[in-house]
């Protein structure tokens, strides 16, 4: 329940801080009339949007199974994060379709000195929310907020591109290659939102892997076989057969034991204790483990 209050928390201070951010840029980057800061303030209040709707799913993820849902809730992780990478994604490609419109009509006069300012403020303060979000998620292990993380990361590594750009066409106008400098920022805005578009693509194809009930990463699915291939060997078992998923923060695992004439476990009680040491072997993973073990002699019911 702590670790629960903590990912609340997390977003929650996510929320806000992407709410000023906005709030921020928008303002900014209509007075200072560059297209780059505005998409900045425009990607930030979706974050807000985006953030609230974690935090939404996360509540709900917190009451757990029921009538209505008897497998649990953690589906609702995966979904949000698809959510969230359509929305990404979607922003995106109207950003990059209307600096294209802007280079091909000649650039846009921006304010290169009031742009670096914000671009430096913006990459410290984004860069320190990134830092604290990342150091908190080890602990945490939950995809809602390694989605947040990755969004102020992308949000920080914008500000550090725009500030590069706009320290650029300061020292043109400052040459007085006034036109030259008009490309800079349409320019900038297309090469981000290229470079963001990867991000979006990685959490569809990771929300519609859990959603669809796909195997969990390598690093996890190798650990699970290990663990149950131990098993095997420690009691005799003639063979075993692993099904397994990641669904948010619920680990899926349907394993057979295929019971052979060697193996001495064949009361209840053993066979529970076996369920006991796959859920003590994998508890440092820090997922709610979904556990169903079962025991046949005949392979065919594995299969």
């Amino acid at each position: 329940m702590n670790n629960s209050r903590t990912v609340g928390r997390l977003i929650l201070l996510s929320v806000w801080a992407a709410l000023f951010w906005a709030v921020l840029a928008i303002g900014w980057g209509l007075a200072v009339q560059s297209q780059m800061i505005v998409f900045d303030g425009l990607y930030s209040f979706i974050s807000v949007l985006l953030s609230l709707l974690s935090l939404l799913a996360h509540r709900i993820i917190r009451k757990g199974e029921s009538k209505h849902f008897p497998f649990g809730r953690d589906v609702l992780e995966p979904l949000t994060i698809i959510v969230k990478a359509v929305a990404i994604g979607a922003l995106c490609v109207y950003a990059l379709t209307v600096a294209v419109m802007d280079l091909l009509s000649g650039g846009r006069e921006v304010d290169a000195g009031w742009a670096v300012v914000y671009a430096a403020a913006a990459t410290v303060g984004c860069g320190l929310i990134t830092a604290y979000l990342h150091r908190k998620q080890r602990t945490v292990r939950s995809d809602l907020v390694r989605a947040e993380t990755t969004q102020w990361l992308m949000d920080t590594v914008l500000s550090a591109g725009v500030l590069i750009g706009f320290i650029v066409a300061f020292v043109l106008q400052r040459q007085g290659n006034d036109a030259v400098a008009a490309y800079v920022d349409p320019a900038m805005v297309a090469m981000v939102c290229l470079l963001f578009l990867a991000m979006p693509v990685r959490l569809l194809i990771q929300g519609f892997r859990e959603v669809l009930l796909m195997p969990p990463p390598a690093e996890l699915e190798t650990r699970v076989r290990e663990c149950v291939d131990s098993l095997e060997r420690r009691h005799g078992f003639a063979d075993t057969f692993l099904r397994s998923a990641k669904v948010g923060g619920q680990l899926v695992i349907e394993v057979d034991f295929v019971v052979g004439p060697d193996t001495p476990a064949r009361s209840v009680e053993a066979l529970d204790g076996i369920r006991q040491e796959i859920t003590d072997e994998l508890a440092d993973l820090g997922y709610d483990l979904w556990l169903s073990a079962s025991f046949t002699a005949e392979p065919r019911w594995a299969e």
